[in-house]
């Protein structure tokens, strides 16, 4: 048998990394949405929940949720400062003229405060993986 017909198998993909792969495939899209929602010009029609800064904060535990789990190993430090730069960056995207939105501080707070939420949801979802395993 010569070596090029003794190939290792494929290594199968680990349940851990399907679900890893499908939470980033979630976050992305989740980005996306969010992305378009903050960046299209303003309607004067806002949608969602009847407070904006609760559209914001709930949007941000929903990505910091799936971020989270989609990068698992991700340190919860540089998982803040993703967010937070996340916030930070649309409300200077929304402050440019052409976009004709408005840049609030207090959206950001909002948005932090999304960020705590999820973090905390993940450190649920940990320790639950922690006690059953």
């Amino acid at each position: 048998m010569t070596r090029a017909n003794h190939r290792p198998a494929p290594h199968p993909e680990s349940p851990n990394e399907r679900a890893a792969g499908l939470f980033r495939t979630a976050a992305l899209a989740c980005a996306i949405v969010l992305a378009w929602l903050a960046f299209r010009p303003a309607t004067g029609v806002e949608q969602g929940l009847p407070w904006d800064k609760a559209n914001h904060a709930l949007a941000f535990v929903v990505l910091t949720v799936l971020t989270g789990r989609g990068w698992p190993d991700l340190s919860r430090g540089l998982l803040i400062v993703i967010m937070l730069a996340a916030g930070v960056g649309i409300e200077l995207v929304q402050g440019l003229p052409q976009i004709g939105r408005d840049a609030d501080v207090w959206d950001v707070v909002a948005d932090g405060v999304g960020i705590a939420a999820g973090l905390v949801l993940l450190a649920v979802l940990r320790r639950g993986a922690v006690l059953r395993g």
